[in-house]
């Protein structure tokens, strides 16, 4: 881990980009819908849905608050969020191809891969050193 401060600023922005997106999907739904193409699959038979999407993705955020007070201790944390943001640039793409979605939403999940990808760098930054001192402390 090269620069520890750069780290922590860089999971609370991706904190922060969670918020802000729950936020949106809980309390301007609409607008965000409207945003990603797609205001005419805003129904209130998905809006719990939604609403629970919301909340999972303001509990990663969470997790990235966390991250950012420690990052090298919270490395499970941080394989979940690279393994989750991974999972749903997938899903998003599936959608897009085999649901006919309009292209807003797979575009604004690229974001979500560019922070896993991101999230494996320092993971591998990190797992040099780690691996390399559970040795030597052998």
């Amino acid at each position: 881990m090269q620069n520890e401060q750069t780290w922590k600023n860089f999971f609370r922005f991706a904190a922060l980009f969670n918020f802000a997106a729950a936020l949106a999907l809980l309390f301007a739904s609409e607008l965000f819908f409207s945003l990603l193409m797609m205001p005419d699959r805003l129904t209130i038979e998905a809006l719990p849905w939604i609403h629970q999407f919301a909340v999972l993705v303001a509990t990663f955020g969470v997790g990235y608050w966390a991250i950012s007070q420690d990052p090298a201790g919270k490395r499970d944390i941080i394989w979940m969020g690279c393994l989750g943001k991974t999972l749903v640039f997938l899903m998003a793409w599936f959608d897009f191809f085999f649901n006919d979605l309009p292209i807003g939403f797979p575009l604004l999940v690229v974001a979500d891969l560019a922070f896993a990808g991101v999230y494996f760098v320092f993971l591998r930054s990190l797992g040099r050193g780690t691996a390399y001192r559970r040795e030597v402390i052998r």
